[in-house]
């Protein structure tokens, strides 16, 4: 076992057996290494790069990082949010996860979901009147990719995986205490919040936005598909600049088949949504074999939508909208007590 995992895995028992911690303490500890670094929204033409509202937290022994939100976690944010993105891709996390972080966390947007004109956030619109909720919400890296692409290769595996997973819950639960955790994540990401509520009990639920299934004719599909089309990915996804990107790719074609989530019971609850017009899972029984692993165990609930290729994103105004709905519903049906 490689002697980074190793430490990794010491450093999250520490964490486990440390319920009370300072900044300051994992500070010195160097489990956290706070960055000045800007961060840019993803495929903006040259010259006009977006400077996004968060900073950058990097987790050195997880060799990854999470995305902070500029805007103050307080009282009114009652739960945490882990957002992970896809992978194989330069994709990383400095566009469409920052804003569902920016949604949760409550902040407001002219651009933001259906009205344009209201002076609410989109959150604020879709509670019911009177009602007050956010979500503390840090866009967070996965291994091999983005601010994670140094970490070892093994961290891609589902133990290395659900480690890297474990040590940034337990980070962020020290930095921001007293608060229920939901880990949600798109493709790659999506498998990775599975996998960790299949491993840990410790989340008040997980959301998986169309991951990929490891059934070997329908992953070979996804592969064929992305490396066939790699040439103009940045065409079909609308996202300008964006390329293949090596080492995660690699990981992805290595180790998802391994993942073999619709074996395994989920032991924290989780919500799973399907677009049937995803083209990275336009094979006919990608949405059957989802909707298989929900019938298969009562923590999940699976919701399909007639819509493209990422839910997350905010330019698809209704579809982002009846998302982030869906997620809210999910969210307070979890904590009742808000």
């Amino acid at each position: 076992m490689d002697v980074e995992f190793q430490q990794l895995k010491k450093i999250n028992q520490e964490l486990e057996n440390t319920p009370k911690i300072s900044r300051k303490e994992l500070l010195e500890m160097g489990v956290i290494r706070e960055s000045q670094d800007l961060v840019y929204r993803v495929g903006a033409a040259e010259g006009k790069a977006q400077q996004l509202p968060f900073k950058k937290l990097y987790l050195s022994i997880a060799h990854t990082g999470i995305l902070e939100p500029k805007k103050a976690v307080d009282d009114t944010h009652q739960a945490i949010q882990i957002l992970l993105p896809g992978t194989g891709t330069t994709f990383s996390v400095a566009q469409t996860l920052c804003d569902v972080a920016g949604t949760f966390h409550g902040r407001k947007s002219k651009n933001r979901g259906r009205d344009r004109r209201s002076s609410q956030s989109l959150l604020t619109q879709l509670l019911p009147e009177g009602q007050k909720f956010r979500v503390a919400s840090f866009p967070t890296d996965l291994p091999l990719n983005g601010m994670g692409e140094t970490a070892p290769w093994e961290f891609a595996s589902e133990e290395g995986l659900v480690t890297m997973l474990r040590h940034v819950h337990l980070v962020l639960s020290r930095l921001y205490p007293n608060r229920p955790v939901f880990m949600g994540g798109r493709s790659q990401g999506g498998i990775a919040s599975i996998l960790y509520a299949q491993h840990y009990a410790d989340l008040a639920g997980a959301i998986a936005v169309n991951p990929p299934h490891p059934d070997p004719e329908l992953f070979r599909f996804t592969v064929e598909y992305l490396e066939g089309k790699a040439s103009i990915l940045a065409d079909l996804l609308h996202v300008p600049g964006v390329s293949m990107h090596d080492p995660s790719w690699n990981a992805y074609k290595t180790f998802t088949p391994a993942f073999n989530y619709p074996a395994q019971p989920l032991l924290s609850p989780l919500l799973v949504l399907v677009s049937l017009g995803d083209p990275f899972n336009l094979f006919p029984q990608y949405a059957h074999k989802l909707q298989e692993f929900a019938d298969n165990d009562e923590k999940c609930d699976l919701q399909i939508l007639d819509a493209g290729h990422n839910l997350w994103s905010r330019k698809e105004a209704e579809t982002y909208q009846a998302v982030i709905k869906l997620q809210l519903d999910f969210m307070l049906a979890q904590i009742p007590s808000t």
